[in-house]
This record gives structure tokens, sequence and C-alpha cells, in this order.
């Protein structure tokens, strides 16, 4: 291996850490399993929020009655065509 060689491995093996370090400092780990498997959750929860927001409608709550609060979420089968968003 000639110096330049070296000199790219060692660049690389900076960089590597480096990466690790930054990893570890903004997730808490660096291990590829635990950060596709938050990943992975994440998008889970994010489909479930979308779902919700597609099945359900906010209302503003002088249409329903309820005490103490400022708005409810109705099930959009819930709804006539007539009644406004």
């Amino acid at each position: 291996m000639d110096k330049a060689q070296e000199e790219q491995l060692e660049s690389q093996i900076v960089t590597l850490y480096q990466e690790k370090d930054e990893l570890e400092a903004e997730l808490g780990t660096s291990d590829i399993d635990s950060i596709i498997l938050e990943f992975e959750s994440l998008s889970k929860e994010l489909e479930y929020l979308y779902s919700f927001k597609e099945n359900y409608r906010k209302v503003n709550t002088k249409l329903i009655q309820i005490e103490n609060i400022e708005s409810a979420y109705i099930p959009n089968h819930r709804f006539h065509n007539n009644l406004n968003q």
C-alpha cells in the first residue's frame, strides 16, 4: 500500500468516527439497528396520524355541545354532505 492509499484510508476512518460521534450526540446511539427500529416506529406513527387526519374532521364546538374545550374530532362518516366544514 502506498502513502496516498494509506492517507485516503486514514481519512475515511476519521470521517467514519466523526459520523459515529455525531450520530451518538444527536440521536443518543450510533447502532444502526436501533436507528432503523426508531425510524420504522416513527414512520408507523406518522402513518397513523395521517390516517387519523383523513378519517376525522376538526369541528368548531359550537356545532356540538361539549364543555371546556375549543374543538373536537368527529369521524368523517358521521357528517352529512350539507354540513359546513
